[in-house]
């Protein structure tokens, strides 16, 4: 796992890099998950903000139209891989009575995809993939915040995979 910044923009990757070494196939999930704040205090700002999967980029959105500082702005998140789903509702994802030490949805097939207004914020993305014996992968979560809508998703193409991410790093 690394984690690290972009250094010509406002974006962060976490980078996971697996190698199956088991003698058979294995499929696997990867989850990335952040809480959303959007403001000074999460307390005070949950109930204004709201998550949508962008139908462009395939990235989540978040905005809070109510931020003194920004209310235009745009934080987002992405999963390198094509094959996704995603909820925006950290009650969800945590579940009834749960804690992030046993988040519910790990115990699913699927985040179900719920996004909004009204909801306990994050942004959760799963991902599965299938990796041969021998094989090596890397899945790359990025994360960054925009002025708007057009500046998220040309930073989600600009930084959205692998080779991009390694290139940052670089």
């Amino acid at each position: 796992l690394s984690t690290y910044v972009a250094m010509d923009a406002p974006v962060k990757f976490v980078a996971v890099k697996l190698r199956n070494q088991s003698g058979r196939s294995r499929r696997l999930s990867v989850t990335g998950y952040w809480e959303l704040v959007l403001g000074e205090w999460r307390h005070a700002n949950l109930m204004h903000i709201v998550t949508e999967k962008d139908p462009d980029s395939g990235a989540l959105f978040a905005r809070n139209a109510y931020s003194r500082h920004s209310p235009g702005r745009i934080v987002f998140a992405q999963v390198s891989e094509p094959r996704q789903t995603v909820t925006g509702n950290r009650t969800e994802f945590i579940g009834r009575n749960g804690s992030l030490a046993d988040p519910a949805a790990l115990r699913r097939t699927r985040l179900s995809g719920k996004t909004g207004a009204g909801l306990d914020p994050c942004a959760a993305l799963q991902t599965e993939i299938e990796l041969a014996d021998g094989q090596e992968r890397e899945i790359v979560f990025v994360v960054g915040a925009a002025e708007d809508s057009d500046e998220a998703r040309r930073l989600v193409l600009r930084f959205g995979g692998p080779a991009s991410a390694r290139h940052a790093l670089e």
